[in-house]
């Protein structure tokens, strides 16, 4: 009769949390049958109920409705499915690590692993589409899960460099500098592109760290084999800040690496004729012109060299006395002109319209007294 009566004892404590637990097994049949209003219901009144909020099953079953609505309503855009929660996918990930916790003989830990799988897929393209319109920060936190995903141990996925790289530019576009250069940091020091590393150096200036800013962009010239790009921006940094020779050295280094880069002979010619060595600046952008021939800006930049020294010779003689003297350096600047506007016709050439290079042919034609050449350019410059 003890036995007896004991059993009677417990069969409705049994029953009652059978009756608990077959709320979770019909809200997988109802997550089957796309019925995730009423799986819903089930679920929170399971999640709320003392004898099955501690069933491990209870919390799986909660993420698996918040990902298969998610999933099913995602690329239809249909937000009756994708926001039956808020932060829909987000819940989805805490409740399967909340399933996990509870799950202490590890019977779901094979199951959620395959989940992973596919959230980590789901918050990367949530990601992506935040990014697209512009909802960087949301963007970022999409991105940034879908790693907490990937890097869970049940699933011990491989880095994968593009996730990476995409949390770390919403995160720059966010202007969460820090995270950003975290982010970055690492793709920099795989090498992983020249854009990843002049990123880095922009969030670093962001930030206040331009020491920092400075290594990243000689680290990256050594990195990416002085590729133009990074050579370009350390290029920019010391002729901005003044240290033409510093930029000039970096420049032989790299024409050294890249010989046939003409824009390497480019800066170098632009930097020569800004520090006055008109001369070696003239030797730079023909180097150059003979890998671009085409390029009509640099026949632009000789131009502009001669006509500059015709200027300044012109300008000198007015302070001679001597008229001998005088004539000479007349003579001279008139020889300059006349090299400017060789180069220049050139440029005119190959762009006739260039509006500056216009002026100056049409100036230096009125200075030689071109009175044909120009006639044939006043209708271009009145």
């Amino acid at each position: 009769m003890k036995h007896l009566f004991l059993i009677l004892l417990l069969a409705p404590i049994t029953l009652g949390l059978s009756a608990q637990k077959s709320r979770v097994v019909s809200a997988v049949q109802m997550i089957e049958q796309k019925k995730y209003s009423e799986a819903k219901d089930a679920i929170e009144l399971a999640v709320w109920n003392d004898k099955t909020s501690s069933w491990a099953r209870t919390f799986y079953v909660k993420g698996l409705l918040c990902q298969t609505a998610f999933e099913d309503g995602f690329e239809e855009r249909e937000v009756k499915k994708t926001s039956l929660y808020p932060d829909q996918l987000y819940l989805a990930y805490s409740s399967y690590e909340r399933a996990l916790e509870l799950d202490l003989r590890k019977r779901l830990h094979s199951t959620i692993s395959q989940k992973y799988y596919l959230l980590s897929n789901d918050f990367r393209e949530l990601g992506q589409r935040r990014f697209y319109n512009g909802e960087y920060e949301e963007s970022f936190r999409a991105f940034e899960h879908a790693m907490l995903v990937n890097n869970s141990k049940l699933i011990q996925a491989d880095i994968d460099t593009s996730l990476v790289y995409n949390t770390a530019l919403a995160a720059y576009e966010s202007k969460n500098w820090d995270k950003a250069i975290a982010y970055l940091e690492g793709l920099h020091e795989q090498g992983h592109a020249t854009a990843t590393s002049l990123l880095l150096y922009t969030a670093l200036l962001e930030s206040g760290d331009t020491l920092r800013a400075e290594e990243v962009l000689l680290e990256g010239t050594e990195i990416y084999e002085y590729e133009n790009q990074a050579v370009m921006y350390l290029v920019n940094l010391y002729t901005m800040s003044g240290r033409d020779e510093e930029a000039l050295k970096i420049l032989e280094k790299a024409i050294e690496q890249q010989p046939g880069n003409y824009r390497f002979f480019w800066a170098r010619g632009l930097i020569q004729s800004k520090i006055g060595k008109p001369e070696k600046a003239v030797e730079s952008f023909k180097a150059a012109l003979k890998l671009a021939p085409e390029e009509s800006e640099l026949y632009y930049h000789i131009g502009v060299i001669y006509y500059n020294l015709g200027i300044e010779v012109a300008e000198q003689s007015l302070k001679i006395s001597s008229i001998s003297k005088y004539l000479e350096m007349k003579t001279l600047a008139r020889e300059h002109y006349s090299k400017a506007v060789s180069w220049f016709e050139k440029s005119y050439e190959l762009d006739p319209y260039d509006e500056e290079v216009i002026s100056k042919l049409f100036q230096l034609y009125n200075q030689l007294q071109m009175e044909e050449k120009e006639k044939e350019l006043r209708p271009l410059v009145e």
